[in-house]
């Protein structure tokens, strides 16, 4: 206790101060509202990022005039002249970004110019005030694609650049939301009223343990004292709600957002009684037990301690009912899911820790419920009533130091402990058990200037996780039982370089090396018709990639090829004619090329995407060897195009997918899709906005994952009463 009271203490001590007369300020938009990540660059000397609260700081510069550049990927650049002295308050001007416009790229704190990977940012401004969710923002991006089981808040997850969903490391506001257990990460249980920046980082060992590449979301920050109402209705009677308010004073300031979403997701689709290839049996038939409602609630509250530190408490909670609708051609009619989910955090920032540095501390606790009922055996195998708890609680640490002449270098660690408890109801033939898993994690990288030349980024990670299966083993009568305890370290790499050929042209490349641990299901088995597998290797995965960017003025264009091996890959096989256990033989690899175009003269903005990929699987397994990875289209196209008229905007976009196949065989194709879309959206009063939306016009009816209907036409309208 006296150790842990004397390292809280060290954290909150006064930092030295290595100038009398600093060089601080806060960034803000029109509305005075904080802006978060905005780059302040010291001409010709070294740059920081704003917290939280807007603010930044330079504490060792000599008392003279100097100008500052300030950008940020939301807002209009601003330079101005300052000196030390009295704290400034610099004001930028917000730019249009409409959801087109994904190409941009991230820019490093502390570094004028841009990261060498390729990662996309998406401000809330290309999303607010529109009746999207985060799946649909997702799969309109390069390199991204999006697997749902259909209908608003049907389970979706992401795969970037060919990988699976377990591949993709998603992190709220920098805490991973993939559960120990496996599944990957559910996306329709984020709402997008919670969120205030994406950014999409594409390839392994940038920022986390991401095999195929990192999804990083940020809840939005304390604003000033506002309200902000937004709701729309459509199709399937799908109706949404969400309201924001937000209070500041002199030291403190914070919000509450609430929302709820609910739908029938009733729509029609061609059901081919089982039958895919006798089409005179074929019918439009209804979705059935497809519908769902959530609620959802975020609060944040930040406490100004001094000029340079604040305290901060977030708090998320969200909640789902939902049917489990089954195959198109065996629908279910009770089966029910039911999610809960809590997330609290408290963060202490210190912008001058011990001069330069900036450091933040945060403690974290999340709590998942999950509710399986399908009592008619309609879903899975046999009838079950299971529930399952998730609870992990940890401790996250990052510092960052700017360094002179523009050098930044980072180095976060975290120490988390998760567990897994779940419940059957229903008597089954072996029981369930619990798991638990500790897990200690060290990182540290920089961006390093090379002056007018570019920017030569690095990072290392090292993770050493220990699995433990608790309870009795209910496969101790099988000579393949597995043990009950793992512990295991796993290491990540990453080194990117970026290369100015000229003002508007630029040569980026990269190369990484991470590993994924096994899940506990993968470790432990789940019930009778799983055995686990505690010699499991990680799988593991080598990518590059390398490209141009143009960009000169409203105009960009960048091309990059990426390739892509996984080893080690984790797949099932039966054992008996009752029971499956993983092994370590798959190996695939993923190349291609991806485009992106951006442009944009008054009154029009243009954008294309193409990405080009060869999906192969590189097994040993004789059926698969050569075939094309399941749900890995080869051609993806999306092109979106706005045009702005006084009040008036309106959108269209276009969307292609090649045919691909369900399965690893390639025995059960999926066609190619053609989506088109559009919308209007108008202002009234200034204030009031409105829009309508039409979405798969041409009523195409197309199936995901494991052959799942996807709706078709739809049409949707909003209203938001902006700030």
């Amino acid at each position: 206790m006296s150790i842990a009271l004397s390292i809280l203490l060290l954290i909150l001590a006064p930092g030295p101060s290595l100038a009398a007369v600093p060089l601080q300020g806060t960034v803000t938009d029109e509305s005075g509202q904080p802006v978060v990540e905005a780059v302040v660059q010291v001409a010709g000397a070294r740059g920081a990022a704003t917290d939280s609260s807007g603010r930044f700081a330079f504490q060792d510069l000599p008392a003279e005039e100097y100008r500052l550049e300030i950008t940020h990927v939301a807002y209009h650049p601003k330079s101005v002249l300052a000196s030390p002295g009295s704290p400034l308050t610099i004001v930028l001007t917000h730019r249009s970004i409409p959801l087109e416009e994904l190409g941009v790229i991230a820019r490093t704190a502390g570094i004028p110019n841009e990261r060498p990977s390729f990662s996309l940012v998406i401000p809330r401004a290309a999303f607010e005030g529109q009746s999207i969710t985060l799946p649909e923002i997702l799969a309109r991006t390069t390199g991204v694609q999006v697997r749902s089981l259909g209908g608003l808040g049907a389970f979706s997850t992401i795969s970037v650049r060919g990988s699976s969903h377990e591949q993709v490391d998603v992190r709220l506001d920098g805490i991973s939301l993939n559960a120990a257990q496996g599944g990957g990460v559910d996306l329709s249980n984020l709402p997008t009223s919670h969120i205030g920046l994406i950014e999409i980082q594409r390839g392994a060992g940038q920022g986390s343990g991401g095999l195929g590449g990192t999804v990083h979301i940020r809840t939005r920050a304390p604003e000033s004292s506002s309200c902000d109402l937004f709701t729309s209705w459509g199709s399937f009677d799908t109706r949404a709600m969400n309201a924001m308010v937000g209070r500041r004073s002199a030291r403190w300031r914070g919000f509450l957002i609430v929302d709820y979403a609910a739908s029938d997701n009733d729509f029609h689709f061609l059901d081919d009684n089982g039958t895919e290839y006798n089409p005179r049996d074929d019918e439009i038939t209804k979705r059935r037990n497809s519908d769902l409602v959530s609620a959802s609630l975020l609060a944040k509250s930040k406490h100004t301690l001094t000029d340079s530190r604040s305290l901060s408490v977030h708090q998320t909670l969200f909640w789902k009912h939902q049917g489990i609708p089954g195959l198109s051609n065996n629908q279910s009619s009770d089966a029910r899911f039911d999610t809960f989910r809590s997330l609290s955090e408290v963060v202490y920032e210190d912008a001058s820790f011990l001069g330069r540095t900036a450091a933040t501390q945060s403690l974290y606790y999340t709590h998942t419920d999950g509710s399986f009922s399908d009592p008619l055996g309609e879903v899975g195998i046999g009838r079950q009533d299971n529930d399952d708890r998730t609870q992990s609680w940890g401790w996250r640490s990052e510092i960052r130091w700017p360094w002179s002449s523009g050098h930044l270098f980072r180095w976060s660690s975290e120490v988390a402990r998760e567990s897994y408890d779940p419940t059957a109801h229903i008597q089954l033939i072996t029981p369930l058990f619990a798991a638990r898993r500790w897990k200690l994690e060290t990182s540290g990288g920089g961006d390093v200037s090379l002056g007018k030349v570019g920017v030569w980024s690095f990072r290392g990670q090292i993770r050493r996780l220990s699995s433990r299966l608790e309870g009795r083993n209910p496969f101790a009568f099988s000579p393949q039982a597995p043990d009950t305890l793992q512990t295991r370290t796993f290491t990540g790499i990453h080194s990117g370089i970026r290369l100015d050929l000229s003002k508007t042209l630029s040569l980026k490349g990269n190369v990484g090396r991470s590993e994924r641990a096994p899940s506990l299901f993968e470790l432990f088995g789940d019930r009778g018709g799983v055995v686990g597998n505690t010699r499991l290797r990680p799988e593991r995965a080598l990518t590059w990639d390398a490209g141009l960017r143009y960009e000169s003025g409203a105009v960009s264009v960048e091309a990059v090829y990426f390739d892509h091996h996984y080893d080690d890959l984790i797949q099932f096989f039966q054992t008996s004619q009752a029971t499956s256990r993983p092994h370590n033989i798959g190996q695939a690899r993923v190349r291609g090329l991806e485009f992106t175009h951006t442009s944009a003269r008054e009154p029009f903005t243009l954008s294309t995407n193409y990405t080009l990929q060869d999906a192969r699987d590189r097994s040993d397994i004789p059926s698969q060897r050569g075939n094309t990875l399941p749900n890995r289209p080869r051609h993806e196209l999306s092109a979106r195009g706005t045009a702005s008229l006084g009040p008036f905007t309106a959108r269209y976009n276009y969307a292609f997918e090649d045919g691909n196949f369900l399965d690893p065989a390639n025995r059960r194709p999926l066609s190619s899709r053609h989506i088109h879309g559009a919308s209007i959206g108008w202002v009234v009063g200034g204030r009031l906005q409105a829009s309508l939306e039409g979405r798969n016009l041409t009523n195409t009816q197309v199936h995901d994952v494991w052959g799942y209907p996807l709706p078709g036409r739809a049409w949707f309208i909003s209203l938001r009463n902006a700030p």
